[in-house]
This record gives C-alpha cells, sequence and structure tokens, in this order.
C-alpha cells in the first residue's frame, strides 16, 4: 500500500512540477525602476575638511528599462522621487528627494556636485543609516575624512535579495583551488618587489601569497571572491589589470572564475528589478581620483556605472 502511495506522489509530482513553476516564475518586468544611492555631500570635503559632511543627498544612478540596465540621463530624472531604502534583502525606511535648481552649489568645498543629485525632504531624524561614519567611506581624494555608509534607494519596493547573498570569512578550498588557477591565468607576469622596487619579474609566487580577504556566497552556489597578492611592496597601482590591484573574481555553481573588476567594495545586493534574481552594486574607489558605483546584473556582466573624478 505505501508502495502505491509513493507511485501516485511520484506521477502527481511529475504532472504538476512545470505548472508549479510556472506559477512561481516571474516574467521579464518592462517597467521602468530607479536606483539611486544614498549618500553624504562628498562635494564638501573636497578641501581636506576633517569630520563628516552636513549635508547627505541622493545621486540617482541607474535605470532599469526594457532592455535592461543602464546608467540614468540627468534629463530624464522625474523632479521629486519617493524611494524605499534598500539594505541587506530588506527595506529600512521610505524618503523622498527632489531636484536641486540647476545652478546650485553645495554648501562648502566644491563649486559644483560631482553628479546629478536631488535634496532630501524627508527630516534628517528620519533618514536611515547604517553604522558610524567611519574612513573607509571617506571621500577617495580628500584626505583624513569620514564618511557614512552608502545606502541603495529604490525607486520601487523592491529590496528582497532572492539570492541570499552572505560574507563567509574564507572560500571554501575548492573555491580556493579554482580562484589560484583563474588569478595565474590573468596575471602569468607577476612581479615580486621590495621598496617600490621589482626584484623578480614574472614571479612564479606560491599559493600562500595569495589571499581572499573578502567572500561573498549565494544560495545558488556562486561566489564573489576579492583577492589580494602579497607581493611585496611595489608601490602606487592604479591599473585594473594589474595584479596588485585588488581583483575580484566570480565563480560560478558550473566551476568557471572569471575576474570581474578591481578596485571594489561590494555594497548591497537585491532584485531591484522585480524579476526573481539579485543585482550587485559595487564601491569603486580607483587611485588616484575616481570614485563612484557599479551596478552588474543578475548575469553578474557589468551592466551600468556612475563615475566621477576629481579635479
Amino acid at each position: 500500500m505505501l508502495r502505491g502511495n509513493c507511485f501516485w506522489i511520484v506521477l502527481c509530482a511529475s504532472l504538476t512540477g512545470p505548472l508549479v513553476f510556472a506559477q512561481t516564475a516571474k516574467p521579464a518586468s518592462t517597467e521602468r525602476v530607479l536606483i539611486g544611492i544614498l549618500d553624504d555631500a562628498r562635494e564638501e570635503m573636497v578641501n581636506w575638511k576633517p569630520g563628516v559632511a552636513g549635508d547627505r543627498i541622493i545621486r540617482p544612478a541607474f535605470e532599469k528599462t526594457k532592455t535592461g540596465w543602464h546608467k540614468v540621463e540627468p534629463s530624464s530624472i522625474p523632479a521629486q522621487i519617493n524611494w524605499t531604502v534598500a539594505f541587506d534583502g530588506r527595506s529600512l525606511g521610505l524618503i523622498a528627494s527632489k531636484a536641486i535648481p540647476n545652478g546650485s552649489k553645495p554648501k562648502e568645498g566644491s563649486s559644483r556636485y560631482l553628479t546629478a543629485v536631488q535634496a532630501i525632504v524627508t527630516p534628517a531624524t528620519s533618514t536611515p543609516s547604517v553604522g558610524a561614519p567611519s574612513e573607509k567611506y571617506s571621500p577617495l581624494a580628500t584626505g583624513p575624512t569620514k564618511g557614512r555608509r552608502p545606502l541603495v534607494v529604490v525607486s520601487k519596493p523592491y529590496t528582497s535579495d532572492p539570492d541570499g547573498w552572505k560574507r563567509l570569512s574564507q572560500p571554501p578550498e575548492a573555491i580556493a583551488s579554482l580562484l589560484r588557477e583563474a588569478f595565474r591565468k590573468d596575471f602569468p607576469h607577476a612581479n615580486r618587489c621590495k621598496e617600490e622596487k621589482i626584484v623578480q619579474h614574472n614571479w612564479k609566487f606560491p599559493d600562500s601569497a595569495l589571499n581572499f580577504p573578502t567572500t561573498y556566497a549565494s544560495n545558488k552556489d556562486t561566489f564573489l571572491v576579492e583577492s589580494n597578492l602579497s607581493a611585496g611592496d611595489c608601490g602606487y597601482v592604479d591599473d585594473p589589470n594589474d595584479a596588485d590591484s585588488s581583483p575580484w573574481f566570480l565563480v560560478t555553481a558550473d566551476g568557471h572564475a572569471r575576474r570581474i573588476g578591481s578596485f571594489m567594495s561590494l555594497l548591497d545586493a537585491g532584485d531591484y528589478g522585480n524579476e526573481g534574481r539579485s543585482e550587485v552594486i559595487f564601491i569603486l574607489e580607483q587611485p588616484e581620483d575616481t570614485e563612484g558605483f557599479v551596478l552588474f546584473d543578475a548575469d553578474m556582466r557589468k551592466a551600468a556605472s556612475l563615475l566621477w573624478v576629481y579635479h
């Protein structure tokens, strides 16, 4: 009797499985969605001003249309926007912003805004923050300042992270092995240095010299990993194709590893397009004066960048 019940269970599963999938899969969305960054007014800090910027602003950054994700065009940004503040797969609250009139200048510091910006009209006491201001989030070119952690804001209430990206202390050894192989393939001519001078060209570095300071894993068995080569003091590095640029790699569930960029730190992940898969946004800080945000689509292909250069 149990055997007969099992037969009917298997049969029902085989018949209803595709139907269940059809009910849960999300179709590609064609609605327009804007992503912004709730950020410090870094423009106030460009003259090496100590402390934290007095103002916080919204930097409209990316938009999703029927053709995918793109950098938003300033001329297409609405005059007023209601945003959902996203963090770690959940909503931290709602804030509103409005366009800053043409010709407006930051309160202090620079004579211009680094990007298109909007003023926050929600009271400061109701504007979410995560953690304390830190040098980690200070403007790249402004010296000993501190910054608040930037936060992703979305023009729709889409904050969930269905891919479940979580930080790990280290990648599993099988993943680390794939990363070492990929790193050596991408950087076959790494140098070993001392006191900013090359002491060995085409260094055949040991496994122990390649570290992985930052690792994230998804529930799809994919990994995002930052690498760091302990090559000694090689001096100033600003080339993303340099082995010392702390490159990031994606390792897919089928065991393929590919480099996706350098000089980055992961900001947040979420299904900002409401299609059942997560996009990932990184902060980019490329010496000596380029900063911004980079969005990768759900396939982890670079989709759009909002960058600026300090002068």
